[in-house]
């Protein structure tokens, strides 16, 4: 990150501007939100629902709601409801929550119930949240890497990315390589 990050006030009026430019899906219901933190026990970062409910219920984000390159994947945040737009192959945050719960952590597999998948840049390369923490730290995923290292934290809160992102940064997150590994 260049620069300290803006308010959420002034992070949820850009967004909404940029919904409405992009027309992007209208808001989602509070009650959207509730089920969500219900499902995963843990409350959802108050600015990231803030966002969904005043803003975009998703496709913000770097390049949000475009594609990277013809035929592939649309690219931006879940959005947490199925709206029938879609930001990635996902239908929703609910259902990718899901998925993500029904994935086999397994002895090499590295599948955090806190850590989820938010936003694409178009199929393998994801921004994850980390949802145990209040403000929203971030991870990055390359599914590209095995299956033990291909999470990643990063040195970012929700705020800072959008923030970067919404200054025109649009940095893909930095998965390690990590030294003995035989696949990575």
């Amino acid at each position: 990150m260049t620069s300290p990050a803006w308010t959420d006030d002034e992070i949820v009026a850009r967004i909404r501007d940029f919904a409405k430019v992009r027309r992007l899906p209208r808001p989602a219901p509070a009650q959207a939100a509730d089920e969500f933190e219900a499902l995963t026990g843990f409350p959802m970062q108050p600015l990231l629902r803030r966002i969904y409910c005043e803003a975009a219920d998703g496709g913000f984000g770097p390049y949000g709601g475009a594609l990277r390159r013809r035929g592939s994947v649309p690219c931006g945040v879940v959005s947490l409801t199925d709206t029938k737009q879609r930001f990635s192959n996902e239908v929703s945050l609910t259902t990718l929550y899901r998925t993500w719960l029904s994935q086999p952590p397994g002895e090499d597999g590295f599948h955090p119930r806190n850590v989820l998948p938010l936003a694409t840049l178009g199929g393998v390369i994801w921004w994850c949240i980390d949802l145990s923490t209040p403000e929203g730290r971030m991870w990055g995923g390359d599914e590209n890497a095995c299956d033990r290292h291909w999470l990643a934290p990063q040195d970012l809160t929700l705020a800072e990315w959008l923030t970067d992102w919404l200054r025109g940064d649009h940095t893909p997150p930095v998965i390690p390589a990590v030294p003995g590994c035989p696949i990575c």
